[in-house]
């Protein structure tokens, strides 16, 4: 714990959905310039390895915001309600220390099947609880605002359902495409994007927070998770003549709505895709210039980063899913906080996505209780240390179906299912995950080891600590 002149410091979480790591220029080689995520890397620290624990939204922000494994809260898939009696996420810990909360955008803390999404959405503990999880499907926060302040660009914003949601409700609008290889132009303007009412929402909040609490907000962008329907204007600052295609995997399994896709089709596809990330680095900058104009960027920690990644036709793949190929769990994590964690630096060490809510703890001068299992990256962020884990676990489980767990070390990526199927690669060798190599003889000794550090780390995350819980 460290704070600054006894003031416990803002919390600002900048959280994406199914955004890849390298559509950011700050990680390298990329199309775009995403020029307000890159200054919060370079006048912060940048994490190269941070893996989350889920490669679908639901569990992965209910591990994240809980700093636990998705075995340890019981959470393995999408289309599941956040366990209110047995978790606490990190906005209720802070709540008794004074902090003013927020909610705003995507949580998905709630499922989209058998639920009708003009129910009462349960706020969690915020103070202010502005939720919108899929944009112009339904008639909630977000297009009520866009109702509220145009109400001619409505049916432009309007979307067609989930496919979970399909399942129990009747299409209300019109079928636009939901598929990330079905990209489309967003018809209003690019003022009424759901990526547009998050960054004007959290503008709202800093502008009219109690000026005398400290506060922890959450903007929540739904973007670049399909559909891929970008303002005009951004798809035309995409120089399609720099876009790499997807990488083909040496195992043929093309999904079969892929295998007639031509190299253009993949660039125009990932044109839009990135089109929309660099909405959202524009909606980003809003926010950042209101926390300047409001005095209050000097003690804001910032963290910018994502749910999971997009296949974007790697592996012959679309949207996400295991066996958690490091194109969907290796997500983009950035800290900056001017004046305490020293600017520049990159941390190549792997990370788990459950660190960061004992991180902000410390930064906040609050104990993490034991029933969290991440482990703070305070030493990390403050160069004490240049090691931090020597394994992260990836799940996903459905009930009374199939189990799905993935172990990644500095070398090696593991996974294997309760069907018995293994993969092994050789990140060394095979950085880009293309030859499973756990049928070899030559790999037996590596093959034994990752088995026997799955079963380890499924033990330390399948039992936390419980008995605290009841006193939140």
């Amino acid at each position: 714990m460290n704070l600054i002149s006894g003031k416990r410091p803002n919390v600002l979480l900048i959280y994406t959905d199914q955004q890849r790591i390298d559509s950011l220029s700050a990680y390298g080689d990329c199309p775009i310039k995403t020029r307000n995520i890159d200054m919060l890397a370079s006048e912060g620290v940048k994490f190269e390895k941070c893996f989350v624990q889920n490669p679908v939204c639901g569990p992965s922000r209910m591990s994240f915001l809980t700093g636990r494994y998705c075995s340890g809260i019981g959470v393995g898939t999408n289309g599941m309600e956040f366990p209110r009696d047995t978790c606490i996420p990190v906005n209720r810990i802070l709540r008794d220390y004074g902090y003013e909360t927020a909610q705003i955008g995507k949580l998905h803390f709630q499922p989209h099947a058998k639920r009708d999404a003009r129910d009462i959405y349960p706020n969690y503990g915020f103070d202010r609880f502005i939720v919108s999880d899929e944009p112009g499907c339904y008639d909630d926060a977000y297009t009520k605002w866009v109702e509220m302040n145009k109400p001619d660009e409505l049916p432009g914003v309007r979307t067609s359902l989930p496919p979970a949601a399909c399942r129990y409700h009747k299409p209300e609008y019109a079928a636009m495409p939901r598929n990330t290889h079905e990209p489309y132009v967003f018809s209003a303007d690019s003022a009424f994007s759901h990526s547009a009412f998050v960054a004007s929402e959290t503008c709202r909040f800093l502008r009219e927070r109690q000026p005398n609490k400290p506060f922890f907000a959450i903007a929540g962008f739904y973007a670049p998770h399909p559909p891929v329907n970008p303002p005009r204007q951004y798809i035309d600052q995409v120089d399609v003549n720099k876009i790499k295609l997807p990488v083909k995997s040496q195992i043929p399994e093309v999904m079969p709505e892929l295998q007639d896709i031509t190299d253009d089709e993949w660039r125009k596809i990932i044109q839009y895709y990135l089109a929309l990330v660099l909405h959202v680095d524009d909606c980003i900058g809003e926010i950042l210039n209101t926390l300047k104009e409001m005095n209050a960027w000097d003690n804001t920690l910032i963290i910018f980063t994502a749910d999971h990644g997009e296949y974007l036709g790697d592996y012959g793949k679309i949207q996400k899913g295991m066996p958690g190929y490091d194109c969907i769990t290796n997500v983009p994590m950035i800290f900056h906080f001017p004046k305490k964690i020293r600017p520049g630096r990159t941390v190549k060490c792997l990370i788990e996505a459950i660190d960061i809510v004992p991180t902000i703890l410390d930064y906040c001068g609050v104990q993490s209780p034991p029933f969290i299992q991440g482990t703070s990256l305070f030493e990390l962020l403050e160069g004490k240390t240049n090691h931090h884990k020597h394994e992260v676990l990836i799940e996903n489980f459905v009930p009374y179906g199939l189990k799905e767990t993935t172990v990644r070390t500095e070398q090696f990526m593991y996974y294997c299912n309760s069907a018995g199927q293994e993969l092994l690669f050789d990140l060394q060798e095979d950085p880009r995950e293309l030859h499973n190599v756990a049928s070899r003889a030559s790999y037996q000794n590596q093959l034994s080891d990752m088995r026997k550090r799955m079963i380890m780390k499924i033990q330390t995350a399948a039992y936390p600590n419980r008995e605290t819980l009841a006193e939140y």
